[in-house]
């Protein structure tokens, strides 16, 4: 019974690892797209529907980049339908611990935040100088594990890292 208990945890951690990768690919092509807008904003909006986490693209309209009150108002076009964010498994999940921890920064991080998160709200917006709205999207297994895709603003670059429960510190991944 304990080679499936452990065979099933190295499997989770495989499918985070994975899930992990697939987000940062999907933010990173979402940077691409603003990139070959030329002068376009471009922005990825996460969205939570019937439990499972989303995103769908959108278009700048104004020049302020993609805003929640802009894509209310139709300033900002939808260009790409929501669509799943983790559609192939189930062993891993957008989502935090049970447990308050830090942050990778040093902050709290309740169990009660988002998982997803780009400054105040869940847009991670590209220039088309290639920088972006700063921010992290969480991944866990909802037992052990715990990873960060992080989005730095000015660079637009992705970096990963992974909260390692047993020593409460984040290492990259």
């Amino acid at each position: 019974m304990s080679v499936l208990l452990e065979a099933q945890g190295v499997n989770k951690r495989f499918g985070a690892v994975v899930a992990a990768a697939d987000i940062a690919l999907a933010v990173q092509a979402g940077e691409r797209v603003s990139l070959i807008g030329s002068n376009v904003y471009c922005g990825m909006k996460f969205l939570l529907l019937g439990g499972e986490w989303h995103f769908a693209v959108y278009e700048d309209g104004d020049g302020d980049g993609v805003r929640n009150d802009d894509i209310t108002s139709g300033k900002d076009r939808l260009i790409a339908r929501p669509r799943v964010v983790l559609p192939t498994t189930k062993a891993v999940t957008i989502g935090l611990l049970d447990i308050a921890i830090k942050d990778p920064d040093g902050d709290p991080l309740p169990p009660t935040k988002s998982p997803v998160a780009f400054n105040t709200s869940t847009i991670c917006s590209f220039s088309p100088l290639g920088q972006s709205t700063p921010g992290t999207i969480y991944i866990t297994d909802d037992r052990t594990d715990l990873y960060a895709v992080r989005v730095f603003g000015t660079s637009a670059k992705i970096r990963v890292v992974r909260y390692i429960r047993a020593t409460g510190k984040w290492q990259p991944w």
